[in-house]
């Protein structure tokens, strides 16, 4: 397993690293992910997208955030009341569907 991470430019140290190697594997990752992307695109009649993900039609939504406190002690309520789910409520959201489609 470890030649084959090391194939693939992944190492323990980074004494290990191949400098000169490592951007023409960058340079033909990416000019392979492009190849698969322009294939998709031409077998689906359609133009080239960005990325992995196209982007596709979107829907306004809501998003519930529950109370996550409730039913749970106040170490875990703590762990899991971060960010956008701190605070329960009912708030608008826009929404994309999206696949792995390359």
């Amino acid at each position: 397993m470890l030649l084959l991470t090391r194939w693939f430019g992944v190492t323990s140290t980074e004494s290990e690293r191949d400098l000169a190697g490592e951007q023409a594997r960058i340079d033909e990752i990416v000019k392979k992910v492009l190849l698969m992307q322009a294939n998709a695109a031409a077998q689906q009649h359609r133009p080239l997208g960005r990325g992995t993900h196209v982007k596709g039609i979107s829907a306004r939504a809501q998003f519930e955030v529950l109370d996550v406190t409730a039913g749970r002690g106040p170490v875990l309520a703590a762990r899991f009341a971060q960010g956008m789910l701190a605070t329960p409520g009912v708030y608008p959201a826009i929404v994309r569907f999206g696949n792995s489609d390359s």
